[in-house]
């Protein structure tokens, strides 16, 4: 299959502040500082569209004069290294509560960033005021805020209380700084906050505060309401916006769509005894999974990941917090089950600044299908699809989830499953009250008892990969300009029904399409490493540089080969400089990306497949 589409997309835009929508038929190229990244064909690149991962070129200098300045980023994964709000971390470090220091009696004060213009004075703005919180990555937050003061919005950069009491703890010697950015808690502080934020009347609405984090959320929530921001969701605060058990449940009762069956266990008798429950379902539903039509239907779909799944009953043991598959379970028996309720009882609750212990175990069943996730941009509870991906996730490693792909797909490609993913989203996110800003969504289009899409979890922060370049090359447009324009819009639009503005002229945010459509193909392919040891050498990245499909690649630095020494009588080589790697398990794991784009699909599908039969014999270790 060759694309041959047009973008549905308007080539003028006119914005607030200006924001330009790059039609993608040149080929010239662009700097891309990852540490680790390959490759120096970049057929696709948006010229200064993407301005991502320069340190040198991003709101996130002005953090701190004395802040590190690395340029380390990663797709989707945490890197090893310490974080940083200013080197494009963009991981989940561990939750410790620290104590009260000296900088608890500073006064509060907006942390409002100072723009690129020498000219610039924080103090004399009177434009739109963003709220930008946890903003650490260098393509996610830090991208959407320099974006937002490119069209010179104030830009404020707070703290949620999870992540500054882990940099108070991991950065000390910044402490300082991150007791700055904290955020205001109470009505006085908040009024005390607002009027430092410059020469505006106390009452000046603020636009939105967007969260990049997920452990910041429910701070972000309580934010908006405590400042009265004109953007926000209704309730603002719902803790199921949050915890998957309470969202599957409001989901249920709101929209009567079809959801997962689960139960919150709070002992491991109550898990095991829900868990036979469901073994006995799946059992019961055996023959239709074994069906003529069926294998069919599935032999046709190379990526199905669920044709490569082990068979046999399973449920789903995890938490009701959390991120990225981490302490998710995959269970087959009363053993293992006792085994998950054990490993997620001994854990911290994500985000929990106090460190509190989970005291209850979500147990589900598992859905069998393909695994979907669509990024949307919401304004005033109108539901934009900015992008929908498809994931090749597989058994490795003695693992249940890796992820090997995530690929872009639109209702083209696949009129019989993206269309109703699309509308099921938009039922979701009206059910959890969403009416602004950004959302990751991921279903599973299931395959038994006619249930078509199934919510998995909704994630009120972006897709968390790298995904301006594939975005960009393949659409036109990405979610995070979308949002600023939900975002910001308001500011400057006289009606209140949701589209337009009080003249003619359309808005930025009338141009996006409500569905995106492909203009190429694109995907990421996740490295998995299937090796153990002290690690010595990698193959095949000359290999995959010259795949018709690629694009780009990153190694994360712990996957990155020790220097040659040219000297073979040396024997110098401190200790420390030896890797040991181990398997990937989960998303965090993986040894690193590769980016994929082409205008034929097959060949892209071709390159992909290169790439996994590679990655078992990709690492060399000792």
């Amino acid at each position: 299959m060759t694309l041959n589409r047009c973008c549905p997309v308007r080539k003028r835009f006119c914005f607030v502040f200006t924001v330009t929508i790059v039609w993608l038929s040149c080929s010239c190229a662009f700097g891309n500082t990852h540490d680790g990244v390959w490759g120096l064909r970049q057929p696709f690149a948006p010229a200064k569209t993407i301005l991502v991962n320069d340190p040198s070129t991003t709101a996130a200098t002005s953090l701190s004069s004395s802040s590190s300045s690395s340029s380390s980023s990663s797709s989707a994964r945490p890197q090893q290294s310490k974080r940083s709000m200013v080197v494009g971390d963009d991981g989940d470090a561990e939750s410790e509560s620290s104590g009260s220091s000296h900088h608890d009696q500073a006064p509060l004060r907006p942390f409002i960033l100072e723009n690129n213009d020498d000219d610039d004075d924080p103090s004399t703005r009177n434009g739109p005021i963003l709220i930008v919180m946890d903003a650490f990555c260098s393509y996610h937050g830090v991208y959407l805020m320099r974006r937002a003061q490119e069209a010179g919005v104030t830009v404020v950069a707070v703290l949620g209380d999870y992540l500054r009491q882990v940099l108070m703890r991991t950065e000390p010697e910044q402490a300082s700084q991150w007791h700055a950015m904290r955020r205001p808690t109470t009505e006085a502080e908040a009024l005390e906050w607002k009027s430092h934020l410059g020469p505006r009347p106390l009452n000046t609405p603020i636009a939105a505060v967007y969260c990049e984090s997920d452990s910041g959320l429910a701070d972000a929530e309580q934010l908006r309401q405590l400042l009265n921001v004109t953007c926000r969701d209704d309730p603002i605060v719902l803790p199921a916006r949050r915890n998957k058990f309470l969202m599957n449940e409001r989901v249920a009762a709101v929209t009567g769509l079809a959801t997962v069956a689960q139960k919150l266990c709070t002992s491991v008798t109550e898990a095991r005894e829900f868990a036979e429950t469901l073994w006995q379902r799946e059992d019961d539903n055996e023959d239709e999974d074994n069906s003529d039509d069926y294998r069919k239907y599935f032999r046709q779909q190379e990526d199905e990941n669920t044709s490569r799944q082990q068979q046999g009953p399973r449920v789903v043991v995890k938490p009701v917090r959390g991120v990225a598959s981490e302490s998710v379970y995959l269970c087959r028996n009363a053993q293992e089950v006792k085994d998950a309720w054990n490993a997620i009882t001994s854990t911290t609750v994500f985000g929990s600044p106090t460190g509190a212990k989970h005291d209850s175990v979500l147990v589900q069943e598992y859905l069998r299908g393909t695994e979907y996730a669509l990024d949307v941009v919401s304004r005033r509870g109108h539901h934009k699809i900015a992008a929908v991906w498809k994931y090749d996730k597989r058994p490795a490693n003695g693992a249940p989830f890796c992820y090997f792909q995530t690929k872009l797909v639109d209702a083209v490609m696949e009129p019989d499953h993206v269309p109703l993913i699309q509308d099921h989203v938009r039922q979701v996110l009206d059910a959890l009250g969403i009416q602004y800003g950004l959302t990751h969504t991921e279903v599973i289009f299931t395959r038994d008892d006619g249930r078509g899409p199934v919510l998995v979890e909704v994630n009120c922060r972006q897709h968390n990969m790298d995904f301006l370049p594939i975005v960009m090359a393949c659409i036109g447009y990405n979610a995070l300009d979308m949002t600023l324009a939900a975002l910001l819009e308001e500011e400057n639009d006289g009606d209140n029904n949701g589209s337009g503005n009080d003249n003619d002229e359309e808005s930025v945010w009338d141009l996006y399409p409500e569905n995106p459509s492909l203009r190429r193909f694109g995907c990421m392919v996740h490295l998995v490493n299937f090796a153990q040891g002290i690690l010595r050498r990698v193959r095949y990245m000359p290999e995959m540089s010259e795949l018709p499909s690629f694009y780009q690649g990153q190694l994360y630095e712990s996957f990155q080969p020790p220097e040659d020494d040219d000297d073979d009588d040396s024997n110098d080589r401190a200790e420390d400089q030896d890797k040991m790697i181990q398997p990937t398990v989960d998303i965090r794991s993986d040894a690193g990306w590769v980016q994929l784009i082409n205008d034929d699909y097959e060949q892209l599908q071709r390159d992909y497949h290169h790439i996994v039969d590679w990655m078992p014999s990709m690492f060399d270790v000792e």
